[in-house]
């Protein structure tokens, strides 16, 4: 179970993710980091921050899950990048170094570039710091050793039935999409599945 299903069943949990009463701090701007500072409210934290390098155009997440978390008392702050996390001598977090940011020259795909700003470092007080943070996928040698092709990005490639380049091996979700939903993976599962059992019943 995860740790909220243990609270509202009354399980044994681990103590150290508890956010009650304390400073919450979430670093990213997609739809994890919406559900992170949700959460983190009704958990009944102290106060909550998403702190995000660009600005709210340009935040990859819902633009529903974004005006919710506002109207609900999530204090965003934009143009902003963490630089280091800052802690007592007991290893606890106690805040967050971050600089300000701007938007320079747009990179191949054609977003800005995000720029530090020299000398702006400031601290944010945090006793939870959560990195809500996107990836970038990784090529494994078994994908070229096996003839399976990727895009630019590093994601399979994959046909109308999740098949890859290579016959018999399918997939779907991050690797195949970039990053995304649960939900979105374990639909391209399900749709891989069915695929698989049409091609198997030939």
């Amino acid at each position: 179970m995860s740790d909220i299903q243990k609270k509202i069943f009354e399980e044994s949990r681990d103590l150290n993710v508890e956010v009650k009463d304390k400073n919450v701090v979430v670093i990213g701007g997609g739809d994890t980091a919406m559900d992170c500072v949700r959460t983190s409210l009704r958990e009944k934290a102290r106060s909550v921050k998403c702190l995000y390098r660009r600005d709210a155009h340009n935040m990859p997440g819902s633009k529903k899950e974004y005006l919710n978390a506002k109207e609900e008392g999530v204090d965003f702050e934009f143009h902003v990048s963490p630089k280091a996390l800052v802690t007592n001598d007991n290893g606890d977090v106690i805040a967050i170094e971050m600089v300000k940011t701007k938007l320079g020259e747009a990179d191949a795909s054609g977003r800005q570039k995000v720029e530090e700003i020299p000398g702006t470092e400031y601290k944010i007080d945090a006793d939870v710091v959560i990195f809500a943070l996107g990836f970038d996928n990784v090529e494994y040698p078994f994908f070229s050793s096996n003839g399976i092709e990727t895009d630019k990005w590093g994601r399979i490639l994959v046909n109308e039935n999740y098949q890859t380049t290579q016959a018999g091996i399918y997939a779907g979700g991050d690797c195949h999409r970039g990053a995304d939903l649960v939900v979105t993976a374990v639909r391209d599962g399900r749709d891989a599945a069915k695929a698989m059992v049409k091609m198997l019943a030939k």
